[in-house]
């Protein structure tokens, strides 16, 4: 069965969270959690449509 880019994508960063998790020094952590944001990244470009990019980038944003 082959699974299409989207699917794929999310499960590839996922499998790139869990190896972050279980990274036991921070360079690797680093680079698995780039890894997973990247490939989270290429699935939403897949998955939502352009105008739902900027309407993110135009709401404020709060910090803690």
């Amino acid at each position: 069965m082959v699974e299409d880019d989207a699917t794929y994508l999310r499960r590839r960063a996922l499998q790139e969270q869990v190896a972050a998790q279980a990274a036991v020094c921070n360079s690797a952590r680093e680079r698995h959690d780039e890894l997973a944001m990247m490939y989270r990244f290429r699935a939403a470009m897949l998955t939502t449509h352009p105008s739902c990019w900027t309407e993110v980038l135009q709401q404020p944003v709060e910090l803690a």
